[in-house]
């Protein structure tokens, strides 16, 4: 009987049971990289002197940039910063008692998960605001509704603490199932376990705008990797971005005029934009001024 000629060869790597090594485990400790930093530190930068208990207003990511370039900004007064990253831009402008912050207005600076409760019990805990109105947006296409609702006529909608903020009937609830998964969500979670444990009285609202894009995941890292965002495209006309103006103040009990708003300006569309010229583009958010 001939010896089968194989027999001493190694066998075929698909024939051997594969090890630990060859699988992937999801209950595996994360690398390195992956792990978040044992701490979470957050910074006011300014020259100024910043002022407590003050209504704030918050306006964040996409809609924050887009409302943000058609109002009265005036000077930068302070950079709020996370891990040494800046994340938010705080302004007092002249017609207006509130302090606003306009946060995550780029892509390389949105906030990974884990540190979004950080950054904002520092700014509640540091501001100590009296009233919060909150700007943000929702993906209509996400968005869970009991009737069919198209894309173009998606209604902006609030999320509050309390009763409902504006007696308008463009305004409409941010009803359950829908979630929002943004800094906006924690934002209003830290103001809400101190409105029942420290001050009943504070009240806040976000007003969220709808849009047709649907935000990528939050970063997993502060490594600043991603497509810077084209900051010269917006998905609001004035008109919406006025109206949630006007919205945004009444929330905090203030009203304001057109001294608030930027005249009406033709821009040329640019194109997209470089990591290193963002920080550029987002001189066009208020006036600038102020290098820490």
């Amino acid at each position: 009987m001939e010896p089968y000629p194989l027999a001493d060869a190694p066998p075929p790597r698909y024939a051997v049971e594969s090890d630990d090594e060859d699988e992937y485990n999801p209950l595996s400790a994360p690398t390195r990289s992956d792990q978040p930093p044992a701490e979470i530190s957050v910074e006011f930068k300014s020259i100024y002197d910043i002022p407590s208990k003050r209504p704030l207003v918050f306006a964040s990511g996409e809609a924050g940039v887009s409302w943000a370039k058609i109002v009265n900004l005036g000077e930068q007064q302070a950079g709020i910063y996370v891990n040494k990253l800046q994340v938010g831009l705080l302004f007092r402008p002249s017609w207006t008692s509130a302090i606003i912050v306009v946060s995550e207005a780029e892509t390389r600076t949105r906030l990974p998960l884990f540190a979004m409760t950080a950054y904002t019990t520092a700014i509640i805990g540091r501001l100590q605001p009296t009233y919060v109105a909150i700007l943000d947006s929702y993906p209509t296409q996400l968005y869970i509704s009991p009737r069919v609702i198209s894309r173009e006529n998606a209604p902006i909608r609030y999320l509050s603490l309390g009763k409902k903020p504006v007696l308008d009937s463009d305004l409409e609830l941010f009803a359950p199932p829908n979630l929002l998964q943004s800094t906006t969500a924690s934002l209003l979670n830290e103001l809400f376990l101190r409105s029942i444990s420290e001050d009943p009285a504070l009240r806040s609202t976000a007003i969220i705008l709808p849009s047709p894009k649907v935000a990528p995941p939050p970063p997993t890292t502060f490594d600043g990797k991603g497509v810077a965002a084209d900051l010269s495209d917006t998905n609001w006309d004035r008109e919406t971005l006025e109206k949630a103006h006007k919205w945004l103040f009444a929330i905090i009990g203030q009203e304001v005029d057109e001294s608030s708003l930027r005249g009406h300006t033709e821009s040329e569309p640019r194109p997209a934009v470089s990591a290193g010229m963002a920080r550029a583009i987002l001189g066009e958010i208020g006036e600038g001024g102020m290098y820490i």
